[in-house]
């Protein structure tokens, strides 16, 4: 069963504004989400690597006056593939005790990218994540929290779930990213539901938007603009469901068939743009999710 359906509130979006983070929240509750996944990098919690202390209590004394629960996304940029730079570790750590604090359940972490432009094999960056994942792993049981390796566009589920295995930590699972493996999946060819069949039995939490499945690389004479993707309906797109091409009703019967119990976060980062949309989409997730549950 579906632990619960949520939103998250964009990084960009809030740009540090706890007074945009209330309106958020008040707007989410007002639609009706369970569910809020918050995004430290926009809260300006975390300086240098280490919480802010006064900024903490007044993000928690803000989150504390509604009612939802929540997870949390650590920065998009944290790779802990990255051996030249430690700092990518120290900022997840702290994305974990953040999470601990306000109560969270999971916090995203994007798996990691090697690179060809440091002085380490892939092999040696791929085991600097492992090691980084399993001491992490640990400060998130001791805050009750769980890492979610999210996948990217880049990233193949036997990627990901290669990762979680070598950690080999009862506090580090999957978050999949539906959307990611649409793209994912039509520019390498798999079977897109095949492989979120392979994912569900490690994945804690879902992130649901829409997309055509376009992925970027075919489109290289296009800016990586968001007003010309949109026009050619190139990449991660973040669109309200029903607006691309994903088969949602194929996705949510696979889902429901795995027993998947964790959280659903829907991911639409233009607020302004789809304002009118939240609504809607949630009405969708729970006739995929809920209503389906009961009938089944």
């Amino acid at each position: 069963m579906v632990k619960g359906l949520g939103v998250n509130i964009d990084t960009r979006r809030i740009s540090g504004s706890l007074s945009k983070l209330e309106r958020e929240l008040e707007f989410f509750s007002e639609v009706g989400f369970e569910y809020v996944e918050i995004p430290p990098a926009g809260l300006d919690v975390i300086m240098k690597g280490e919480l802010i202390p006064s900024r903490l209590k007044r993000i928690k004394k803000l989150l504390s006056r509604f009612r939802f629960k929540y997870t949390v996304h650590a920065p998009d940029v944290v790779n802990l593939r990255r051996l030249t730079n430690p700092l990518h570790k120290r900022v997840l750590e702290s994305s974990v005790e953040f999470a601990g604090e306000i109560g969270a359940e999971n916090v995203v972490y994007h798996c990691g990218k090697s690179s060809d432009e440091i002085d380490f094999s892939e092999k040696q960056q791929r085991k600097a994540e492992i090691r980084a994942l399993r001491s992490i792993a640990d400060l998130a049981e001791k805050y009750g929290v769980i890492i979610g390796v999210e996948n990217l566009i880049n990233h193949s589920v036997e990627e990901v779930i290669g990762v979680i295995e070598a950690v080999n930590h009862p506090k580090v699972k999957m978050t999949l990213d539906i959307a990611h493996l649409f793209i994912a999946s039509n520019y390498h060819g798999w079977d897109y539901i095949e492989e979120i069949r392979k994912a569900l039995p490690y994945a804690v939490e879902l992130h649901i938007s829409d997309t055509f499945g376009e992925a970027q690389e075919r489109y290289k004479d296009i800016p990586d603009f968001e007003g010309f993707r949109l026009m050619y309906g190139i990449g991660d797109l973040h669109l309200p469901i029903g607006y691309g091409d994903i088969p949602f009703s194929d996705v949510s019967k696979i889902i429901l068939e795995s027993n998947f119990s964790g959280v659903v976060i829907l991911e639409i980062n233009n607020l302004n743009k789809y304002l009118d949309e939240y609504k809607d989409s949630l009405e969708k997730m729970k006739k995929f999710f809920k209503e389906r549950e009961r009938v089944a």
